[in-house]
């Protein structure tokens, strides 16, 4: 009878605790990259993510740190932010009820291609994060003139070479 007792128990509280989690709750916290339409550019430039953080809530929100998420959408990795001189995370103190911040991190491209970024916010003592929507952006190629530093080479040899004959010849006049 135990038995069946902590049954019917185990299945009513995972049954509540699911239908809780399939409704969600509304997010306290709303981030948006306001800077979507200009992060585009080129590799080697560098942009600024700009975005917001509203306090939905009707209470202050303390300790609260917000990041970039950056995922490579044609390898579907996530990029290391590290490589991109992205900054860590913002820390933000409080955020009163109603109350909108500004966000802005620093990036620099630096491999074309097409990637998704995010705004993650953590707020300590909770457990799971809340995230802004995603923002697509491209990142073009350089057009280097030089690629593989090839062009000393390509033009170093022939004027060293001529400058070579130059001398031989010149050489060559003055002994004769």
């Amino acid at each position: 009878m135990k038995k069946i007792t902590i049954f019917i128990l185990s299945v009513a509280i995972i049954f509540l605790t699911n239908s809780v989690l399939a409704k969600g709750l509304p997010p306290t916290l709303v981030m948006n990259i306001s800077s979507s339409k200009t992060i585009s550019g080129t590799a080697g430039d560098f942009v600024t993510v700009e975005g917001t953080i509203t306090n939905s809530s009707s209470k202050p929100i303390s300790n609260i740190t917000t990041y970039l998420s950056l995922a490579d959408n044609e390898s579907k990795l996530p990029v290391d932010l590290e490589d991109w001189s992205a900054e860590k995370g913002l820390y933000i103190g409080t955020i009163d009820a109603g109350q909108i911040l500004p966000l802005n991190w620093k990036i620099h491209f630096v491999k074309a291609g097409t990637y998704s970024l995010i705004i993650i916010a953590e707020v300590a003592g909770n457990e799971l994060p809340q995230v802004s929507s995603i923002t697509q952006f491209q990142v073009s190629p350089k057009r280097n003139l030089n690629p593989g530093q090839v062009l000393p080479i390509a033009l170093g040899t022939p004027i060293i070479l001529i400058f070579i004959m130059f001398l031989l010849t010149y050489r060559r006049r003055i002994e004769d």
